[in-house]
């Protein structure tokens, strides 16, 4: 139960539900009396390791996310989600093994098992690999996934579709404009977001 109150918290902080409230410092009190409570559980330390990540503390995210996989290697929803926090703090080589195991051990994995392989692919700026694990995440209604398509549309001059996907992300997330770049700089470093704002800005979009 502190695991998954750590969890939610962490959450609400990185998508930024509330800007005006801090979610994190709660989060992080959850996550470390749910290692307490229980150590040998690893929705404990699964849940250290994304306090640690927001709070930018990457070598106790990656000793947490470890220890997180040691305890339950059979977990994939845990391991795909620890392969994306791992990549956006720098360790990408263990970040995509973890990514692929996850979808190994899941073959009917849910979409978002892509989302580390569209990090690397749109960081190297090979956009035609990027779009397609895109297309892979399948979840529509979620502006981030409208937003990486619509980048990647753009960045192979598609933009047609690109701008389909940005109608979308308005859609989904009314004046994204002026919020984009911050919710953005929660998960990813400065470089990669100005990357993908500048994918989108080839529709013409102003952010």
């Amino acid at each position: 139960a502190w695991a998954m109150l750590a969890l939610l918290l962490a959450q609400a902080h990185g998508q930024r539900f509330d800007t005006e409230v801090d979610f994190l410092t709660p989060a992080a009190a959850a996550a470390r009396r749910a290692v307490e409570a229980s150590p040998t559980n690893h929705m404990g330390y699964f849940s250290l390791a994304q306090t640690c990540f927001f709070k930018r503390e990457f070598e106790s995210l990656r000793n947490a996310a470890t220890k997180a996989v040691e305890l339950n290697p059979m977990d994939g929803n845990t391991i795909a989600f620890l392969g994306e926090l791992l990549s956006y703090s720098g360790d990408l080589d263990q970040g995509l093994k973890f990514a692929e195991r996850a979808k190994q051990l899941n073959p009917n994995h849910p979409g978002w098992y892509w989302i580390t392989d569209y990090y690397d692919a749109y960081r190297q700026s090979d956009y035609r690999k990027a779009l397609s694990c895109a297309l892979k995440i399948n979840i529509p209604g979620h502006w981030g996934t409208q937003a990486m398509l619509c980048a990647a549309y753009a960045q192979l001059g598609e933009l047609e579709q690109a701008r389909k996907a940005l109608r979308a992300l308005e859609s989904s997330k009314p004046g994204f404009q002026e919020s984009i770049r911050n919710d953005l700089e929660q998960w990813f470093e400065p470089e990669y977001v100005q990357h993908l704002l500048d994918g989108m800005r080839k529709t013409g979009v102003k952010i």
